[in-house]
């Protein structure tokens, strides 16, 4: 066989390259079997000798699978399309070295900017990382990263908070301001279903008009566990912008944050803010919908 890659090989490495090390680890286990055998994603996970906990994405790889050509549904599960069962070693293999290419060759484009808030000054931590040899002018202030970040963004703006009081309201009027026309925007808080909850973000009922107004997608993750055993929430603060810049850190969107404490973290761009992107769709699907 040539060791060129076809161009249906090509599609299917295109299309399960995200899912590499699984794909050829199921794969590879598939082909050991005759050409007709049926499988389904509990049977090549167990042949695989993978765990249960891989079954979502087993699932995933085979509904792909299926819908590239590779596989076709057979009671109870999937079988081989064609004479694609003689392909299974050979596209198992160039998986594998998509996986070791990803895992331990490539480098990823991250890159990772500190952004900090100081304290106001006088300040002894500005003092003493001076002490240490910082150049605390050199550190970009969070807001100013917020602004050059949503400045940036081509289709949506997401930020999620845990605190949200009226000077973050007001924060937050002027962040999404700087959005540009069409850019959608999404506000992420939690509790808003328990107003005398001491977490309650109170900032909401200060601009909950405007954010009406202003078209502003607001949601609340703040739900109830499904064990029952209290509440399923966050306490992550995230600016993602696209999937392709986010902020992480401690910043809430107070006054206590905005003014006075010292916070930090990191806007991130590349593969990360992708990643991040991502969880934050999970979040905002497992949300519920508030404006």
């Amino acid at each position: 066989m040539s060791s060129k890659l076809t161009a249906f090989e090509q599609l299917v490495l295109g299309a399960l390259a995200r899912h590499a090390g699984l794909a050829a680890a199921l794969f590879d286990a598939w082909a050991q079997l005759p050409p007709t055998s049926v499988q389904t994603v509990r049977s090549l996970v167990d042949l695989a000798q993978l765990g249960v906990t891989e079954e979502g994405a087993a699932a995933q790889v085979l509904r792909i699978a299926g819908e590239i050509g590779l596989v076709e549904p057979a009671q109870p599960g999937y079988k081989p399309k064609g004479n694609c069962h003689g392909r299974f070693g050979r596209l198992a293999f160039a998986l594998n070295c998509i996986e070791h290419y990803a895992a331990t060759v490539h480098c990823d484009q991250t890159e990772v900017q500190v952004v900090l808030t100081k304290p106001p000054r006088p300040s002894i931590l500005e003092q003493r990382l001076a002490a240490l040899g910082w150049r605390t002018a050199d550190l970009e202030p969070t807001e100013h990263a917020f602004h050059g970040i949503v400045q940036a963004a081509q289709k949506r703006v997401v930020v999620m908070t845990p605190f949200f009081d009226q000077k973050g309201a007001n924060w937050l009027r002027e962040l999404f301001s700087y959005t540009r026309p069409g850019v959608e925007r999404v506000l992420v808080l939690r509790s808003l279903e328990a107003p005398l909850r001491k977490d309650y973000p109170k900032g909401y009922d200060a601009i909950e008009s405007w954010l009406r107004e202003n078209d502003v997608k607001v949601y609340n993750y703040s739900l109830a566990r499904m064990d029952g055993a209290g509440r399923e929430t966050f306490h992550a603060k995230v600016v993602s912008c696209d999937q392709e810049t986010a902020y992480v850190g401690s910043s809430n969107v107070t006054e206590a944050s905005l003014e006075h404490s010292m916070e930090m973290g990191v806007i991130l761009t590349g593969k990360a803010a992708c990643d991040i992107f991502e969880v934050v769709q999970a979040v905002i699907a497992a949300s519920n919908r508030r404006l």
